[in-house]
């Protein structure tokens, strides 16, 4: 008994060399292309000879000027772009209809800060979901996996946890009583304080709000400092589980909390005062997700949101 005929196999479909040759037929430039595929000029150089060898002959004429097509070039671009373009929405519409059925639960603590919202406001309809984290613990929902990336304060070393971006470094300002008068300066009509801002003396002299919740003690030493870096010791006679919380404790009594300058704008009252607190290290932002278990759209997300950043 002779043995089946095996099933012919398909001529290999060079994908890579040939999305390269698509973006590089609208940019003709080797370094934009290389900016768009995210890879370096070299590896664009790289595979365009790859598809003329495959191919037999160059599909772009090169000079130290200007990068234009081959008449060969030419031909394949009319079969090959268009079917990429096609390509390229039928994977964004079936990847857009998974994070629909599955949307990506963005945790986020504070406030959904300005470039975040136009990621998110970039994205098809239904594609993430806002849980907002409490000010004092910003990893325990992460862990759980009861939200799939979550936008906290720095810093983050827990186990199981990855930190893909930081951004947002920013001043740190003590929120007060509208009424108090401190020598940092007299807020202006924004509530923010005078050029100078709270010293390290004064910040000593004044009660502070810590976040009261399972935070590890060394992010809350970063957002929640002990001590300034001129040896001042810092107290915390009180705490809160959220900043609202918080905020409300200090309309309502002498005591301060330390917050981000952005966070400032976010949360204007008219009886609260901002003032900087130079000598305190800039806070952060990171975006976290938990290790090995990445949602389908993290990973995109998190590089549409580090190109909004300045």
């Amino acid at each position: 008994m002779e043995p089946p005929t095996p099933a012919p196999l398909l001529p290999e479909l060079p994908l890579q060399e040939l999305e390269c040759f698509s973006v590089l037929v609208h940019q003709l430039h080797f370094g934009r292309t290389a900016q768009r595929l995210g890879v370096s000029q070299g590896r664009v150089s790289q595979l365009i000879k790859r598809l003329e060898h495959r191919v037999g002959a160059p599909v772009f004429r090169r000079t130290s000027r200007r990068v234009e097509l081959t008449e060969l070039g030419r031909v394949l671009a009319e079969q090959v772009v268009p079917a990429f373009e096609r390509l390229r929405e039928g994977y964004d519409a079936a990847r857009a209809r998974a994070a629909t059925d599955r949307p990506l639960r963005l945790g986020f603590q504070c406030a959904v800060y300005e470039p975040v919202a136009r990621v998110i406001a970039g994205l098809p309809e239904g594609t993430t979901r806002l849980v907002e984290l409490p000010w004092a613990d910003p990893f325990s929902q992460l862990a759980r996996g009861e939200v799939d990336l979550a936008i906290v304060l720095a810093p983050c070393r827990e186990p199981g946890l990855e930190v893909l971006l930081t951004f947002s470094r920013q001043p740190v300002f003590v929120a007060v009583n509208a009424a108090r008068r401190l020598a940092g300066g007299v807020g202006g009509v924004d509530g923010t304080g005078g050029m100078d801002g709270v010293g390290g003396d004064e910040l000593a002299g004044l009660p502070l709000i810590e976040p009261r919740g399972p935070a590890p003690e060394y992010w809350r030493q970063a957002n929640a400092p002990r001590r300034t870096p001129s040896g001042r010791t810092l107290s915390y006679p009180t705490g809160a589980v959220t900043l609202q919380e918080g905020l409300s404790m200090v309309a309502s009594t002498g005591h301060g909390l330390l917050l981000c300058e952005r966070s400032t704008r976010y949360v204007q009252r008219p009886d609260i005062r901002y003032l900087p607190v130079p000598e305190l290290e800039p806070t952060a932002l990171e975006v976290v997700q938990r290790e090995g278990r990445p949602h389908p759209l993290a990973a995109g997300f998190t590089g549409l949101l580090a190109g909004q950043l300045d």
